[in-house]
């Protein structure tokens, strides 16, 4: 069995946002890229670059070894167990505050002020499936709305708002 300790590490919000936008038009070609699919697979590289590290244990792992992956790397709804069950187990790995949003205007009243940058927001379709992840790297000047960078649709700084059933957003608390 694998068992860490769990020591609590600040992620480095400022590193997985510059490397979010370092690479969110051109994928960094020391990791695999899924065409088509590389969402989850990039925020995950990101959350690497805040100083997240493997996880091997055996329920949830969350992983990238040369060229190899764990599902919870690079599927969506597989990274939100993840997260969820790091926090809700106080275990070694990623830990979040999370918030659901079922209606986009309601961002201001129910979720601005409770996320940051290097934040990640995942998005649940109407099949109730959570189908894409994304990091926050930047706010608008205007309504200081979140800005995100992603893969598959590939966007840097673009609207945090598209048409999903849910908007999961993941305030990173700490990592490992």
């Amino acid at each position: 069995m694998y068992r860490r300790d769990v020591i609590y590490i600040i992620y480095d919000k400022n590193s997985a946002v510059q490397y979010a936008l370092k690479y969110a038009l051109e994928p960094n070609n020391n990791y695999i890229y899924y065409q088509d699919n590389d969402c989850t697979n990039f925020i995950s590289q990101c959350l690497r670059a805040g100083g997240a590290q493997n996880d091997f244990n055996t329920s949830h792992p969350w992983w990238y070894n040369n060229g190899k992956n764990s599902i919870c790397w690079s599927v969506a709804h597989s990274l939100f167990w993840y997260i969820r069950v790091c926090t809700q187990e106080n275990r070694f790995g990623i830990k979040a505050n999370t918030y659901y949003l079922n209606d986009n205007n309601k961002y201001k009243q129910d979720i601005e002020g409770l996320i940051k940058l290097g934040d990640i927001i995942q998005y649940k379709n109407y099949q109730d499936r959570i189908q894409h992840s994304t990091i926050i790297t930047g706010f608008d000047n205007v309504d200081n709305e979140p800005l995100v960078s992603q893969h598959t649709f590939e966007g840097r700084n673009v609207s945090w708002r598209k048409n999903f059933k849910q908007v999961i957003f993941h305030h990173i608390t700490s990592i490992n």
